[in-house]
């Protein structure tokens, strides 16, 4: 892997490599851009194949919080932390202590913790302390990112960061950390985008539409619960059969596929839930839909040659980064303190932004995913850069 070459193509501001042999800390913190404000977005916590695998995420996935910031409208940038997997042990007593105050910084933080929310880590356990070395070096980061839950990551590890920054979100009583609170605003965004996307092909409703929605995991369930409650005729699939069983015992008249092949389900809308790279030129020849809509990030392996090929077939792609942006959205308004109506509000503006895209895309004769890019592009460059 040529990281700088890396870099550059993708147009990194900043890559850190962060290791601490005291707690056994192994992570990446990917900064895209900072031009909008600080950047945002979560820190994952996988098992990769090897170091370049991890990097590479971090960097894709840094580079996508930047255009869904700037597509939605928000004033931050994009950032992603990767951690190395670590043991799933976790013990915490219950002895209130004092998080890390805010330093000066030129981004300040609007909305964080109470100290008598947080928790401090028994001295046993080893990945309470790899959290907490995270956040000195967030700390050091001096505000340009903010970090916050995603994959294989819990409030609590949140938590342990916050002790040391003030530049971290989803804490214990925050509203990212209650009752799948983010999850939820995902898969709204989400259902709006796929009411925006029949609309545009003239279907007025979701009574009797087949949707298949590949991932059940909260955000895809959630998506399901919407769809369902709109009279959509669910086709659902996940590599966890008990999740399925639960989609066809809540979920009246939907049934199951192949997890492997669902993309190729008979249906009006696809709805990729899961992993990326979903859409790859082989399964592009063998969608049966009209419309991709769904929550998964980086959804296109070859993205030009995928984007072709939906485009030669008609059929309407959805960009993910546009889609799926409820997460990000209902972070961003918790930090300026909005409370979740006026968030759930501001996440179904996606329809709005969506529907731009459409228009833009057919205007210009171009792909739905380059009219994205040009509208994120356009407000990234409309502001001069911040120091």
């Amino acid at each position: 892997m040529q990281l700088w070459q890396e870099m550059e193509q993708e147009g990194m501001e900043e890559l850190l490599f962060c290791h601490d042999p005291s707690s056994g800390l192994k992570a990446v913190v990917a900064i895209h851009s900072t031009a909008l404000g600080p950047a945002l977005g979560g820190c994952r916590c996988w098992t990769y194949a090897s170091e370049e695998d991890a990097i590479r995420d971090a960097i894709q996935l840094a580079r996508g919080m930047t255009y869904k910031s700037a597509v939605s409208g928000l004033p931050y940038g994009g950032g992603k932390a990767v951690v190395w997997n670590i043991p799933t042990e976790w013990k915490v007593s219950t002895s209130p202590v004092q998080p890390k105050s805010q330093a000066s910084s030129s981004y300040p933080m609007k909305n964080v913790a109470d100290s008598d929310q947080l928790t401090t880590p028994n001295n046993n356990t080893g990945r309470a302390h790899i959290f907490r070395a995270l956040g000195r070096f967030l700390e050091r980061l001096n505000g340009r990112y903010i970090t916050g839950l995603d994959l294989g990551t819990t409030s609590t590890d949140m938590d342990q960061i916050r002790l040391e920054t003030a530049y971290v979100t989803d804490m214990t009583g925050s509203l990212g950390a209650q009752d799948d609170f983010t999850a939820e605003m995902t898969a709204y965004g989400v259902y709006t985008g796929i009411v925006t996307s029949l609309s545009h092909q003239g279907i007025a409703t979701l009574q009797g539409i087949p949707i298949a929605v590949q991932g059940l995991g909260k955000v895809g369930y959630a998506l399901c619960r919407h769809l369902h409650g709109a009279g959509a005729r669910l086709i659902v699939a996940d590599v966890v059969p008990e999740r399925v069983q639960r989609a066809l015992l809540q979920f009246s008249g939907a049934t199951s596929a192949d997890p492997a092949h669902i993309h190729a389900a008979d249906c009006k809308v696809f709805a990729p839930c899961a992993l990326g790279g979903v859409l790859t030129p082989a399964t592009v020849e063998e969608l049966r839909c009209s419309i991709v809509a769904g929550a998964a990030n980086n959804q296109l392996s070859q993205r030009q040659l995928v984007i072709g090929r939906m485009q030669a077939r008609g059929i309407l792609y959805a960009p993910d980064y546009v889609l799926n942006a409820g997460g990000i959205i209902s972070t961003a308004y918790e930090l300026e303190g909005a409370q979740p109506d006026m968030i759930r509000q501001k996440v179904a503006g996606i329809a709005d932004t969506l529907s731009a895209v459409y228009r833009d895309a057919a205007t210009s004769g171009i792909s739905t995913v380059e009219a994205a890019d040009q509208l994120a592009e356009a407000r990234l460059n409309s502001t001069t850069p911040h120091s």
